[in-house]
């Protein structure tokens, strides 16, 4: 089974898929265990360099997510 690493962006008060925006389409990953490191990498890349929205990143397995498990930014990214 593939791993997907997504990310959604938070925009004008609602959560977007990545898959919306060019180049941010979400990525299978053979293991849970890589699409993990994978998303800590990620989180530290926009902890290091702000993107213009707060972004929430998840792996799920089987199918990209099409939403985050909350309906509020509870992270700052």
């Amino acid at each position: 089974m593939q791993w997907w690493l997504t990310v959604f962006f938070y925009i004008n008060g609602s959560w977007v898929p990545g898959d919306q925006f060019d180049g941010w389409a979400a990525r299978t990953y053979g293991t849970e265990a890589l699409c993990i490191e994978r998303k800590a990498f990620a989180e530290k890349e926009c902890r290091n360099h702000p993107l213009q929205f707060e972004t929430y990143w998840m792996c799920t397995e089987g199918a990209p997510a099409k939403a985050p498990p909350f309906p509020e930014p509870d992270i700052e990214c």
